[in-house]
């Protein structure tokens, strides 16, 4: 009996330790937060290439057709990305977020907001990489009367 608790402690005690540790080396909050923000500012930039995009939004295969279509949108010349100004991780795969979409820089100012507010979004982390939710593009394409 003595030497199963023993066990039990040592055990224990090990699980501690590696929760300490980080448990094997994923990624922090910040470390998350910083990647969900570059994967909607590339996918929402047009000069991206779009066989880059595929791999920034969920089912991005799945979905080329719609995203070689949207891709010739003219509105697109005025697009300069998005800019994430909140993310709320929900666990190490799904995060919430508030984001603009903004518009080309000009000069040294900063570029211009798009939006009259800030759009609900959300990220997904698939195979180790944080996406774009194929339901945000979706439903700003809904925005602008369209769909895919």
């Amino acid at each position: 009996m003595r030497a199963l608790r023993a066990f039990t402690v040592v055990v224990l005690g090990l699980g501690l330790v590696a929760a300490a540790c980080g448990g094997g080396g994923g990624e922090s909050p910040a470390q998350a937060k910083a990647k969900i923000t570059a994967a909607y500012g590339d996918f929402f930039n047009p000069s991206k290439p779009l066989g880059q995009k595929t791999t920034l939004i969920e089912n991005g295969s799945t979905i080329l057709p719609c995203l070689q279509t949207q891709s010739t949108n003219p509105q697109l010349k005025q697009l300069g990305g998005a800019q994430v100004v909140d993310i709320t991780l929900q666990g190490g795969n799904k995060a919430a977020l508030k984001f603009n979409l903004v518009g080309v820089a000009q000069g040294t100012s900063p570029p211009p907001t798009l939006t009259p507010a800030p759009f609900n979004g959300t990220a997904v982390k698939q195979n180790g990489t944080w996406k774009v939710t194929q339901q945000t593009f979706n439903s700003l394409l809904t925005l602008g009367g369209t769909h895919c």
